[in-house]
């Protein structure tokens, strides 16, 4: 869906829902997508390869049978697409707030004023959910933020990895205003997760907002999205 000069690819997964109630609704963010070749050669596309939150959105629908809503992120399935895009929209940019409007529209576009929504993201993916959140103002009620193996705080985590910064616009802001809603947020890490360790919550914290974590036994990062604790969360009333 174009959306801000790119596009979005997003696949609803839906049923008929009750009209005499608010509808409920599972959105779920994509990751960062395709592995990095190297710690410095990016991959030239970063659609992810038998992505396990798409996975993910589907067992959902099945269980639950209700609305669900996939989005990817920047750049991604861009066969399916016909977009064109700069290497920075999938690396150092990717968390930019044009890409954060983008999902902003996607989501407004599909999921009625309302609704009652359960948000999920899964690395990177988290921060965009969280960014999301704030956004979304009263528009409709959030039941919920689940994110798993998610660098909260985005350049703490770059800086102690030795990675250059990457382009964070009015996260604070927008953390700030999620705070506010005190809605419940559940941070999920795996305990071999070398990619995201629990912790670089800096930002969090700053911001007043309040993060749930658990660290879930024998998971790595890419299980994360796969773990069947992950999955009970989210559909815990």
């Amino acid at each position: 869906m174009p959306t801000g000069g790119f596009v979005i690819h997003t696949e609803q997964l839906t049923v008929e829902t009750n009209k005499g109630s608010p509808a409920r609704w599972f959105v779920l963010v994509e990751g960062d997508g395709a592995a990095w070749l190297t710690s410095t050669r990016p991959p030239i596309d970063p659609t992810p390869k038998n992505s396990a939150v798409l996975e993910l959105a589907k067992t959902i629908h099945q269980r639950s049978k209700t609305n669900v809503l996939y989005l990817a992120r920047p750049c991604q399935y861009p066969k399916k697409t016909g977009i064109k895009c700069r290497l920075k929209d999938w690396t150092t940019e990717r968390f930019a707030e044009r890409h954060v409007d983008a999902l902003l529209g996607a989501f407004a576009r599909e999921v009625p004023p309302g609704s009652q929504v359960t948000l999920f993201g899964h690395s990177g993916g988290g921060v965009m959910a969280l960014q999301l959140a704030g956004r979304l103002g009263d528009k409709v009620a959030i039941r919920k933020i689940v994110i798993t193996g998610t660098p909260v705080d985005v350049n703490e985590w770059t800086r102690a990895n030795g990675f250059s910064d990457l382009t964070v616009e009015n996260y604070l802001d927008s953390l700030r205003a999620l705070a506010a809603r005190t809605v419940p947020v559940f941070a999920l890490f795996g305990d071999l997760d070398s990619v995201v360790p629990e912790g670089f919550m800096g930002v969090a914290t700053e911001a007043g907002l309040s993060i749930q974590t658990r660290v879930l036994a024998n998971t790595s990062h890419g299980q994360l999205a796969r773990s069947e604790s992950t999955l009970e969360i989210l559909l815990d009333p």
